[in-house]
């Protein structure tokens, strides 16, 4: 029953031959992992997308449930990346990543309406901001060298990763709040950032398209809490915690 309340130099001209035959090698060759380069990759950079699913296992995440049209699955959203990876040995990288994801809904009350009968609304965001530095571990050989200089990727290869570091977020919610007290109906902008620590481990697998260029699967899961403060002092730590699946390009250099 819903109550009414008022209220993003010149070569010689046998490196130019070799250098076009490279760059016209079939098609059909580079996708089955035939192609080429001069030497093995010494880092690479993957750009991502896909979905991030949030935890919301903390007292904010409770409460908003609890008092607003919202469930769980509401805090999850669509997260981009980049990762920046150094070669340390054949089958270990040290990698450098950050990701993105922002969720924005409008809400209202569950059980109560305004004197009359309208619904008392409001909107919440929340963006989140994890940045890691991960060891990142082949669990393939991931190319093979042909000669002094030829080295050929391999076509399938998937990893394993553990990383630790830190995770910005910002929360807003903005609108008109029910006085738990006097139950009267007020218009307010509500806000809390900060940083907090974060581990994670990942898992995926790059398929080689061309000598430089790779699809890459990934999955993560980060731990992280963080303080929150201002608007909602006396609150628990914030839940960033959640998995993230998604689908990259990874361009080794």
């Amino acid at each position: 029953m819903r109550h009414s309340i008022s209220g993003g130099a010149r070569r010689s001209w046998l490196t130019g031959a070799a250098l076009i035959a490279a760059a016209a090698l079939p098609l059909g060759a580079q996708g089955t992992g035939n192609g080429y380069l001069f030497g093995a990759p010494t880092g690479g950079v993957t750009i991502r997308g896909g979905w991030y699913i949030a935890r919301a296992g903390s007292q904010f995440y409770q409460d908003a449930i609890r008092d607003f049209n919202v469930d769980k699955s509401d805090f999850s959203a669509p997260t981009f990346g980049a990762d920046f990876a150094l070669r340390l040995s054949p089958r270990f990288d040290v990698t450098f990543d950050g990701a993105w994801s922002s969720v924005n809904r409008n809400t209202h009350y569950r059980d109560f309406v305004d004197n009359n009968n309208q619904e008392i609304e409001q909107s919440t965001s929340l963006k989140r901001v994890p940045l890691t530095v991960n060891l990142k571990a082949y669990l393939s050989s991931r190319g093979r060298s042909v000669g002094r200089l030829a080295y050929i990727p391999s076509k399938v290869v998937p990893w394993v990763g553990l990383g630790a570091g830190t995770t910005w977020y910002n929360l807003k919610q903005s609108g008109d709040f029910i006085n738990p007290t006097t139950t009267a109906v007020f218009t307010d902008h509500l806000e809390t950032s900060g940083w907090g620590p974060a581990a994670q481990g990942m898992g995926g697998v790059d398929v080689t398209l061309t000598p430089r260029i790779a699809l890459t699967g990934d999955a993560r899961y980060l731990w992280s809490r963080a303080e929150m403060s201002d608007s909602y002092d006396g609150y628990d730590k914030i839940d960033l915690s959640g998995a993230s699946i998604a689908l990259g390009v990874t361009f080794r250099l």
